[in-house]
């Protein structure tokens, strides 16, 4: 039900407001996840190797995603469409334990994120960003860092000179 792609910088997984057919594996690369309001481009989530991508809501209940994901360097993925997934929890029940492993690490994501946002300030959340994704800065622009921490980019690049003593 696996396969394995390369794929290059820039590729869309999925844009909104498509249906997510397909669960990612990052075996090697740099995602994220955004979505347009009237502020603009919102970013949302960040990944990197190792971690599972999808939009959970879109891909579960085959609904409209309201986000796009997009790699942001090239990558190597393993990737299974949802046919294949429902194929596994139907010949395999014991699969639902992924299922349930993959949506708990999401919502704990996500609480995480809420509770950042609303407790610690500016600094303390780039902090966490870089030593969350040591390389962002080579990968993300700082439109897309400073989206994701709820800042300007004027905000973000004052935040950095004061972090660098000057």
């Amino acid at each position: 039900e696996l396969r394995v792609l390369l794929l290059p910088k820039n590729y869309m997984l999925l844009e909104a407001p498509r249906v997510s057919d397909h669960a990612w594996f990052l075996e090697r690369g740099f995602a994220m996840s955004y979505s347009y309001t009237d502020a603009g481009l919102q970013v949302e989530n960040f990944w990197k190797d190792g971690e599972a991508i999808l939009s959970v809501k879109s891909f579960f209940e085959q609904a409209p995603s309201a986000e796009s994901i997009r790699l942001m360097v090239p990558a190597e993925v393993i990737f299974i469409s949802y046919r294949g997934v429902q194929r596994l929890f139907r010949d395999f029940p014991e699969a639902h334990l992924i299922y349930e492993t993959v949506v708990n690490r999401y919502y704990e994501q996500s609480r995480e994120r809420a509770h950042d946002i609303l407790t610690l300030d500016a600094t303390e959340r780039y902090r966490k960003l870089l030593s969350t994704f040591p390389r962002i800065e080579q990968m993300a622009t700082q439109e897309h860092i400073a989206s994701y921490l709820g800042i300007a980019p004027q905000s973000l690049s004052r935040l950095k000179r004061q972090m660098r003593g000057g």
